[in-house]
């Protein structure tokens, strides 16, 4: 026998035009460069306006609205009250994206493929060494079992490789640029650049090497000394050269790869007389609109199902067009609402200065979602009189002085980066001290706390801090 039950529940469902819209805000201005570079060719009907001051088609902007489709709120300005401080510009001046040499994604690796194909050596070399190339980690190193890779290539090209064919394609791959590729391990790596230097320093420093590259490397060095019987001084030279090599095959190359990237702010902040101006980056972003004498030309000269087609790439283009201009919008009512509640660290530049704020205090003035505000300030940057800033550094938590007052967690970590600035290298302050002086300071914190905060300023612990 059957039982029927009933049963309620409450169901969240986002279309498919909101998540476009969320993905669509997190863009950065070089991201949405290219986006409408992207559209502007599959979309025959989008053509960019002559004059980029003009104003988008009336028709378009009567038409159904973002809004509309997609269940957001109709954002009103913001209160002006207590806007003295601050203005925004609706000039779109900014950096030209045009002008910078955008990166090419390439393989770090095709140049190293493509020098086997100019040695003089058998197909079934060259095959072999291919099959390393494919295999080496991030970094160009090979952290394979010679017997693993043996069976490996074996199976993979249905032939029989032994272990001495293996060693004599890393030998072969090392001798290519960047040399030393298919190292083992960064120690196994460091040797390889020493192996021709035949000095008592580099000696001493293979030994090391090979024979203390643990300890080394967590800066045990009275051990070391003891059991090699080396000076402070004989030590300090061969740090000296060991820190001097490549730290892995590929470091130059990804050296040269990120030296091609470039940080496009997109917001542009300058302290005028007494007040704040803040403008969008926007004026080398394509303005687009719709070529309306080739939608009516395509409209009367082509059947039914074509003009479906047309009418769907005319949905998709003013579609685009209300994004950006509710993007433009949403990031000017943002970047607004963070001066204003961070005027004296804008004005000064000193983060001492900012305040504790939090996505919710911004979403809750501009009555919009934390999601909205997190995407419109991640990954986006503004260019103020004393720098670059990233927008999601000015977020933090608050935490309580002794006096009573409240700071932001980003000042505590400025405190904490001067305290290891200035500890004797020699010596250096470990996190229960570095705690203790910050209690003498007023900033009562937990160690665990400052852990986190070392961590996540890139400060190594005192152990590896430590220097001869």
């Amino acid at each position: 026998m059957l039982n029927l039950t009933q049963n309620t529940k409450q169901q969240l469902k986002i279309s498919s035009k909101q998540i476009q819209w969320l993905n669509f805000l997190q863009y950065s201005t070089l991201e949405l460069h290219t986006k409408i570079e992207e559209v502007l060719t599959e979309n025959p009907l989008l053509e960019l306006e002559e004059n980029p001051n003009s104003e988008f088609e009336h028709e378009l902007s009567n038409s159904s609205s973002l809004s509309e489709n997609s269940n957001f709120k109709d954002w009103d300005e913001i209160d002006e009250e207590n806007s003295s401080n601050y203005n925004f510009t609706e000039t779109n001046s900014g950096i030209s994206i045009e002008s910078l040499q955008l990166r090419q994604d390439t393989s770090l690796l095709d140049e190293v493929l493509e020098q086997i194909y100019h040695l003089s050596i058998s197909h079934k070399q060259a095959e072999i060494c291919r099959y390393i190339i494919h295999s080496l980690d991030e970094h160009g190193f090979l952290p394979y079992e010679l017997e693993d890779l043996a069976d490996d290539i074996s199976f993979a090209q249905n032939t029989f490789v032994k272990e001495s064919e293996i060693i004599d394609a890393i030998i072969l791959i090392q001798q290519l640029e960047p040399q030393g590729l298919a190292s083992k391990n960064p120690a196994s790596y460091l040797f390889f650049q020493l192996k021709n230097d035949f000095s008592p320093l580099a000696e001493n420093s293979r030994i090391i090497i090979t024979q203390y590259f643990q300890e080394f490397a967590n800066k045990q060095f009275d051990k070391i000394m003891r059991e090699l019987a080396l000076s402070e001084e004989e030590l300090q030279a061969v740090q000296k050269l060991i820190l001097s090599l490549n730290v892995h095959p590929l470091h130059t190359k990804l050296l040269a790869s990120s030296s091609q990237e470039y940080v496009v702010p997109d917001y542009i902040i300058i302290q005028g007389m007494n007040q704040l101006e803040a403008s969008l980056n926007s004026r080398s972003l394509p303005k687009i609109k719709i070529n309306e004498p080739v939608v009516t030309n395509l409209q009367q000269q082509f059947t039914k199902n074509a003009s479906s087609f047309i009418q769907q790439k005319i949905t998709q283009a003013q579609w685009l067009i209300q994004a950006i201009e509710q993007r433009e919008r949403t990031m000017q009512k943002v970047i607004k609402t963070i001066i204003r509640l961070q005027k004296d660290y804008f004005q000064s530049g000193d983060i001492q200065l900012l305040k504790p704020m939090i996505l919710k205090d911004v979403a809750h003035i501009i009555d919009m979602d934390i999601a909205t505000v997190s995407r419109v300030t991640s990954g986006k940057y503004a260019q103020t009189p004393f720098g670059l800033i990233h927008l999601k550094d000015l977020f933090s938590e608050a935490t309580q002085k002794e006096d009573g007052n409240w700071v932001s967690n980003k000042s505590i970590q400025h405190v904490i980066r001067d305290i290891v600035t200035c500890e004797n290298p020699k010596s250096p302050l470990n996190d229960s001290q570095i705690t203790d002086i910050l209690k003498e300071r007023g900033f009562p914190t937990a160690r665990r706390t400052v852990a986190k905060y070392r961590e996540q300023l890139g400060i190594l612990p005192a152990q590896l801090r430590k220097v001869l």
